[in-house]
């Protein structure tokens, strides 16, 4: 919630008012949102002139569907006389400068940023629900995490919110320092761990810790650094804040800890929570030795909030897993599948490929790896799939590879001992829609035939793969 003052205060120069009457300052808008299709009553339209898309042209649309007005670059004439319309020279700095005017009009407002290689959107989930049992608690939208999402997050801020759980992400060095300096900085800060993610962009894993570091080094003295203890990456960032230091993790250095993991390494780890002297047992829902981790991160935000441990824990075993991301559900011929689909790096895929390696099944049982293209690896792209594919033998018993760098998960897996005849390549480019549905229908219809109703199926893949279509063909 948001309003024209708000817009007005943050953009003071070249800024001009489209409407038949002169609106109040104090008009109210309830969120902003830069898709046309997510506009309701109310709203305020982002109308961001993309490469291939002008949302200016979509702003008669906006004001049938309801919306109160938009920041634009070009008004419409197509539009009620009582919609507002609020042109500038840059809507995306426009943006930035209202949701910076709305952050401070709110200092109450506990703000939680949440970075890492892996595990981002999970993260955030889990420490949203964790803090929404003590108190309302706003958070990110899906995985809005960059330049734009960052600050539409902020304008949905209301005034109970006591807390902002803040997805952050990053492609280059210097972007989360931007982002702090230009919109506004967080008041704790959780690391989830460092990887091999957007290396096209970095460069290097080394850079990808320069960047990640950042968001601990945005903090004040009074702020709190969350850190993942059990990555030594991450860890060591506590020389590099002024930040009070939270550590959690299994490891005996952590604050917030897990002890005795065991249980359903698919369907979730039970484990003792240590805080402070106090433990706590917590049976979760959330797959692999990866969901301990997520849940570690949640009940560390819950410490530093002062909840008592038996309500951070509640909260914990309410957790199920975000929509693409370790989901189970049924799979060909009565067999399990794991939808992961949502992303994909080669840390994330090893991951939940162990959790199902460590899944007991049946004597007849199999464990199949349903896995399209890492995108954004640049020159590092077919080592990392090979690398991965190499991992994965021993772990799986059948490969299905979709996609052009695909092939070379298939390369690395029989390179490292796995049967030729257990690995399927199936190719296809991501830009020729047909030829990537094509491979995805063969891949289920090899499913179909093969897999028995004991066997356990991972499907994973990019983003801008889709995997998760290959739902809708079993």
């Amino acid at each position: 919630m948001f309003t024209l003052n708000d817009i007005l205060q943050g953009n003071t120069n070249n800024i001009h008012i489209h409407c038949s009457t002169t609106p109040s300052p104090e008009l109210v808008f309830r969120s902003a949102h830069h898709d046309s299709r997510q506009i309701e009553p109310g709203d305020l339209f982002i109308a961001i002139k993309g490469e291939k898309t002008d949302g200016n042209n979509f702003i008669p649309a906006v004001a049938r569907s309801g919306a109160v007005g938009a920041l634009c670059t070009a008004p419409a004439s197509d539009v009620p006389p009582e919609f507002v319309q609020i042109v500038v020279p840059n809507v995306v700095t426009a943006l930035h400068e209202t949701a910076r005017v709305r952050v401070q009009r709110q200092p109450s407002t506990i703000r939680i940023g949440i970075t890492g290689s892996n595990g981002k959107t999970s993260t955030k989930e889990a420490v949203a629900t964790v803090l929404s049992h003590k108190i309302p608690t706003l958070k990110t939208q899906a995985s809005y995490n960059n330049e734009i999402g960052y600050p539409l997050t902020l304008l949905r801020l209301q005034p109970q919110h006591r807390y902002a759980v803040l997805e952050m992400g990053a492609q280059w060095v210097g972007e989360l320092a931007w982002l702090c300096k230009t919109i506004a900085s967080p008041h704790w800060s959780i690391i989830t761990n460092v990887g091999a993610a957007h290396l096209e962009y970095f460069g290097s894993q080394e850079r990808v810790v320069v960047a990640k570091t950042e968001l601990v080094q945005a903090l004040t003295p009074e702020g709190i650094a969350i850190l993942n203890y059990d990555d030594m990456h991450v860890r060591g960032m506590a020389d590099k804040t002024q930040a009070y230091v939270l550590y959690y993790g299994q490891g005996k250095g952590a604050t917030v800890r897990a002890s005795n993991v065991g249980g359903d390494t698919l369907f979730g780890h039970s484990f003792t929570l240590h805080y402070q002297g106090r433990q706590q047992a917590v049976q979760l829902r959330l797959a692999g030795e990866h969901g301990v981790t997520i849940a570690l991160a949640a009940a560390a935000a819950g410490c530093a909030a002062e909840m008592p441990l038996d309500e951070i824990a509640v909260a914990l075993e309410a957790l199920a897993p975000a929509k693409g991301r370790g989901e189970i559900k049924p799979g060909p011929n009565r067999s399990t599948l794991i939808d992961d689909s949502y992303n994909a790096n080669r840390q994330s895929i090893l991951a939940i490929a162990q959790a199902l390696h460590k899944t007991q099944v049946a004597p007849n049982g199999r464990r199949w790896a349903v896995l399209g293209d890492i995108f954004e690896l640049g020159s590092f792209a077919p080592a990392e799939h090979f690398a991965c594919g190499q991992a994965l033998a021993g772990t799986i018993d059948y490969l299905i590879a979709i996609g052009d760098l695909a092939r070379f998960y298939a390369e690395g897996a029989i390179a490292a001992g796995m049967s030729a005849k257990n690995v399927t390549y199936l190719r296809a480019h991501v830009e020729q829609r047909s030829e990537l549905e094509g491979a995805k229908q063969l891949a289920a219809d090899l499913l179909k035939r093969e897999v028995r109703a004991n066997d356990l199926v991972l499907l994973k893949g990019s983003r801008g793969m889709r995997m998760e279509t290959i739902l809708s063909l079993f």
